[in-house]
C-alpha cells in the first residue's frame, strides 16, 4: 500500500469514527460453539474430566451493530463446553446489548466489575475476552484499518510459528511428530511430555534442525520440579514452561527460576494484568504467556505487553486456539517490536475455520491486512460443525 493510500484509509476511518456513537450500538450478541475433528498423530489428547477424543472446540462470540457490522471473538473452550456457552449467553452478553461498540474499555470494565463475584480468573473472563476481541474487530471494520494498525502498526508481514505438539506419552509418536514438523518447515517445537524418555527422544530427533521448548502443564510440586530442572539441564531447552503445581504458586516457580538452569515461561492460566505484576514481583518468569481468550482480550494483552517491556520480560502469548483468538494473537505479535513467535497446536483439521488462511507455510503465517481481524469465520464450516 502506498503512503497516499494509507492516509486516505486513515482519513476515511476517522470520518466513520466521528459519526454518532449511537449508530454503532450493539443490537445482537450470540455465542456459537463448533467442534471440528482433527488428526493428532497419536492417542486422543483431550480429556478435561471426560473421555478423550479427537475433536477441538471453538467457542465464538458474534456481535452485530445496528448498521450490520459484525465482530467476531473467541472464548477459551474444550470438550463441547455447552455450560460455558450458556454462562456467556446468560451472564456476559446481556450486559453488552445496547452498548456502543466504540466503548471498548468501558464495556470491558463494566462487565468485569459487575460480574467480579463470579470469578476473576476462568469462565467469566473467557467471556469478557471474547467480547473484547469482537469489539476490536468491529472498531477495525468501522475505521477500515487492520488490528495491527490500531495497535500502532505492524513490525512484520508474517510471524514465525512454533509447532506445539500434543502429549503422546510414548517415544515413537513424539519422534514421528517432531520429524514431521521439521519437514513441514517448523524451526521451533514445543513438547508437552512429562517423562524423561520422551523428552530426550524428541530433543535427539530435532537435533540441530529445531529448537525445543517444554511445556509440562503444571504437573509437579516444587521439590519434584527442582529434580526435573536438574535432570533436563543438559538438553539445553529453549524454555521450561509451567513446571510447578498449582500455576499460581509464583514463589515455587521463582525457586525453579532461581537455579538459572532454564528460562521459565508461564502465564496461560492468568486472568489479568495484575497476575503478571505478581509473577514478575515474585521473580517467577523470564517469559510471559498471556492468552488473549483467557486473560481479558486484546485490551488486557496490550497492557501486559507494556508491562513486560518495562520489566525486561519476554512477551510470548499463549495460543492453543484456532478461531478469532488465534487471529488476534497474530496481530498482537506482529505489532510488537520483538515480533514474538505464534504458538500453533500441531494437528490437522478436517476443516479450517478460515479456509486455510491461518495455516503456516514453511513455519510462518501471514499477518491479515483486511479491516479488523482481517478474516471472518467460514459460515459453511460453522454450520457443518456447530454443536449449539
Amino acid at each position: 500500500m502506498r503512503i497516499s493510500e494509507t492516509k486516505g484509509v486513515s482519513f476515511a476511518g476517522l470520518q466513520r469514527l466521528s459519526s454518532s456513537a449511537a449508530s454503532h450500538k450493539i443490537v445482537k450478541a450470540d455465542a456459537i460453539l463448533v467442534s471440528i475433528p482433527f488428526e493428532s498423530g497419536g492417542v486422543p489428547p483431550w480429556s478435561f474430566g471426560g473421555a478423550p477424543k479427537l475433536q477441538f472446540d471453538t467457542l465464538l462470540v458474534r456481535l452485530e451493530t445496528e448498521q450490520g457490522i459484525v465482530g467476531w471473538g473467541e472464548a477459551f473452550s474444550r470438550c463441547e463446553d455447552k455450560s460455558l456457552k450458556a454462562m456467556i449467553e446468560t451472564r456476559v452478553l446481556p450486559l453488552v446489548i445496547g452498548r456502543s461498540a466504540l466503548e471498548i474499555g468501558k464495556i470491558k470494565y463494566d462487565v468485569e466489575f459487575r460480574l467480579q463475584n463470579f470469578g476473576r480468573v476462568g469462565p467469566i473472563i473467557y467471556g469478557v475476552s471474547a467480547v473484547d476481541i469482537a469489539l476490536w474487530d468491529i472498531l477495525g471494520k468501522i475505521s477500515g484499518l487492520p488490528l495491527t494498525a490500531l495497535l500502532g502498526g505492524a513490525f512484520a508481514s508474517e510471524v514465525e510459528v512454533y509447532a506445539s505438539l500434543m502429549r503422546y506419552g510414548n517415544c515413537a509418536d513424539v519422534v514421528r511428530a517432531t520429524r514431521q514438523a521439521i519437514e513441514r518447515g517448523y524451526r521451533y517445537i514445543k513438547l508437552h511430555e512429562i517423562t524423561e524418555d520422551e523428552i530426550h527422544a524428541a530433543v535427539e530427533a530435532a537435533g540441530a534442525q529445531a529448537a525445543v521448548m517444554l511445556d509440562t502443564n503444571c504437573p509437579w510440586p516444587v521439590a519434584e520440579a527442582l529434580k526435573y530442572d536438574r535432570l533436563l539441564e543438559p538438553l539445553n531447552l529453549y524454555w521450561l514452561e509451567e513446571p510447578v503445581w498449582p500455576p499460581e504458586n509464583y514463589a515455587g516457580l521463582a525457586r525453579i527460576r532461581s537455579t538459572g538452569r532454564h528460562h521459565i515461561a508461564a502465564g496461560e492460566n492468568a486472568g489479568s494484568l495484575h497476575d503478571f505484576v505478581a509473577m514478575i514481583a515474585a521473580g517467577a518468569i523470564d517469559i510471559a504467556q498471556p492468552d488473549v481468550a483467557k486473560a481479558g482480550g486484546i485490551s488486557e494483552l496490550v497492557k501486559i505487553a507494556s508491562l513486560c517491556q518495562a520489566e525486561s520480560i519476554e512477551f510470548v502469548p499463549h495460543c492453543a486456539i484456532f478461531g478469532p483468538g488465534q487471529v488476534a494473537t497474530i496481530h498482537l505479535n506482529a505489532a510488537q517490536r520483538s515480533v514474538p513467535m505464534l504458538e500453533r497446536l500441531y494437528c490437522d483439521f478436517e476443516a479450517e475455520i478460515y479456509g486455510g488462511a491461518t495455516l503456516p507455510v514453511n513455519g510462518k503465517v501471514a499477518v491479515p491486512t483486511g479491516p479488523g481481524l482481517g478474516l471472518d469465520p467460514d459460515p459453511g464450516v460453522i454450520n457443518r460443525y456447530r454443536v449449539a
